[in-house]
């Protein structure tokens, strides 16, 4: 027995430095990455040093997004020894979002994030979830919640043009406020769950960190996409990708009992002409009965009873409801 302990408290006690070795190391990591990225900021970084998790603790975070500077008193990251292979990160309950018109206080509920990754494929992401809820700014109701799943596929024979990864998509959004970002007089409130398939210009991996290395999605499919606004509802159905001048093409069909409403609303948030709302009224119908062919596999059926079917068509640079032209076609991001 005395011969059997030896090796193992040896055993434990070089197990134990690889976890502190590690865990210095990532935070030495973790401040390298901070220190080449101009847009984020760490005051901090600590080991975690707790024997379930391995990770770091960043303190006082500061990044810059596209919506403004973010505020974080702190941010984890850890992963587990039983799951070495997936990252996980946990945000504080409250966090600061200044777009550039002074700060605002954000409450984000339970938020958190899970990373897969593939070590054997440059540590490429195989899937990733983002969750929180509920949200708040300034103390009023953002959302009830939000949560979206992305799950690595193999490129099929019917990928976009400029596609090096896939990823199907499953999102839920309860309950957004609009109002509370932008000043339009939207509908109500708006909800959102959605599954379907994005791809990428580039496989998301720590070398894409770069901003001007960041994977660009190039076409969007969704198999199943319910739409409440207010009291307006609609099912989305179709597919979009970039052309050569990254503007969209494809075509995307939606179901609705509340078409004129839903027009109105699209209006109201300067999506189309308020002229149209008007000719298209008298047109509904007839574009809900034109015959439409199968585009990727992607099946459009017939309208149920007391809905109609709208096709909105993007081809050319422009975008098209039925025969009656709406505008420019929406542009993919580009570097």
């Amino acid at each position: 027995m005395r011969r059997l302990l030896a090796p193992l408290i040896v055993l434990a006690l070089v197990l134990g430095g690889l976890w502190l070795g590690a865990e210095s190391l990532a935070a030495q990591q973790l401040r390298r990455i901070a220190a080449a990225q101009p847009a984020a900021k760490l005051e901090t970084v600590q080991e975690l040093r707790d024997p379930r998790r391995l990770g770091v603790r960043a303190l006082a975070v500061e990044m810059q997004t596209d919506l403004g500077r973010v505020e974080l008193s702190q941010a984890e990251l850890w992963l587990s020894p039983l799951r070495p292979s997936e990252l996980r990160l946990a945000l504080p309950p409250r966090a600061v979002l200044d777009p550039g018109s002074g700060p605002l206080d954000l409450g984000l509920g339970d938020a958190a994030a899970r990373l897969r990754v593939q070590p054997l494929n440059g540590l490429a992401m195989a899937s990733a979830r983002i969750e929180a809820g509920p949200l708040t700014v300034e103390g009023a109701a953002l959302a009830t919640r939000l949560r979206a799943d992305a799950v690595r596929r193999d490129l099929d024979a019917d990928a976009p043009a400029g596609a090096a990864a896939a990823y199907d998509l499953d999102i839920s959004l309860d309950d957004l406020e609009p109002g509370l970002f932008a000043t339009l007089p939207l509908p109500g409130r708006l909800s959102l769950a959605a599954t379907g398939r994005v791809w990428l210009d580039a496989l998301p991996r720590p070398a894409t960190l770069d901003p001007d290395r960041s994977p660009l999605p190039v076409g969007l499919r969704l198999d199943d996409a319910e739409l409440r606004l207010g009291a307006v509802q609609a099912r989305i159905l179709g597919r979009i990708e970039a052309d050569a001048q990254g503007r969209a093409r494809g075509r995307l069909v939606v179901y609705t009992s509340d078409a004129e409403s839903l027009l109105q609303a699209a209006a109201t948030a300067g999506l189309i002409p308020p002229r149209v709302v008007v000719l298209a009224g008298t047109m509904l119908k007839s574009i809900s009965d034109l015959p439409l062919p199968e585009d990727a596999g992607l099946h459009f059926p017939p309208a149920a009873e007391g809905e109609l079917r709208l096709p909105l068509n993007f081809a050319d640079g422009r975008m098209s409801l039925g025969p009656m032209v709406l505008g420019p076609a929406p542009t993919f991001l580009r570097r």
